[in-house]
């Protein structure tokens, strides 16, 4: 509760100091949402580890979903978690590279590049540090080994796809197909959430923590190459 307050505190300073001038409002806007993401994060994760909170969810949740599968859902599911899994977003991801690479688009490259590894790096670290295990194996309808916080699948299909529709928006000029674009990554995110759910591998809690540090490395990363991107003020002319 404490880290939400903060957020929403840092969020209010920052529409304050753009309004003023001293933010612009990409930037201010970028700020707020990684201070609101990194408090839900945080808060979060404690509850994982306390094992209170928002985690009351996780057994009811579950027991609702075991009884509403069906054969043509499972396949459905089993085909959309395939596609969001950890090899399938690093092949995308390393696809997009080698064609950034080709087209010589350094600064896509570095982005796609950075973002996905980092991804990896922030999966395998939180779920050897929280170390949570996977509901029970009885209710799984596919084989995972290790760790279940957070669900790799949810937050690295969160973060590839969600850089690459950055970078296609930012490309495009008509507003109906950027719509459209982030509409259809959305969905695909997002099932690739519930599947894994579905499935019986994870908990609701670690599929909602792959979609906030998802979204919070993604923001981080565009935030930055947004950054890096912006041209340099023209220098003042000098008299004659």
């Amino acid at each position: 509760m404490v880290l939400l307050v903060l957020a929403l505190g840092i969020a209010v300073v920052t529409v304050v100091l753009v309004r003023r001038g001293v933010l612009r409002w990409a930037g201010g806007l970028a700020l707020a949402v990684i201070a609101l993401l990194t408090a839900g994060v945080a808060e979060l994760t404690d509850n994982v580890v306390d094992r209170d909170g928002a985690t009351g969810i996780d057994a009811t949740t579950l027991d609702w979903v075991i009884p509403h599968r069906t054969g043509w859902l499972t396949a459905i599911a089993k085909t959309i978690s395939d596609l969001g899994d950890t090899t399938t977003m690093a092949a995308v991801a390393i696809a997009a590279c080698a064609w950034f690479a080709y087209r010589r688009r350094w600064p896509q490259f570095l982005l796609t590049g950075v973002a996905a590894a980092g991804a990896g790096i922030i999966v395998l670290a939180l779920k050897t540090i929280v170390g949570r295990q996977r509901p029970p194996m009885v209710d799984r309808l596919v084989l995972e080994t290790n760790q279940s916080y957070p669900s790799g699948h949810t937050l690295g299909s969160t973060v590839v796809i969600g850089v690459l529709t950055a970078l296609v928006v930012l490309a495009m000029r008509r507003r109906s197909a950027a719509v459209a674009a982030v509409a259809a990554a959305t969905v695909f995110v997002l099932l690739v959430g519930v599947s894994r759910l579905y499935l019986g591998v994870h908990w609701p809690t670690d599929v909602l923590a792959g979609w906030a540090i998802g979204a919070l490395w993604t923001t981080v990363c565009v935030a930055g190459y947004l950054r890096l991107r912006r041209p340099a003020p023209a220098a003042t002319a000098q008299p004659a």
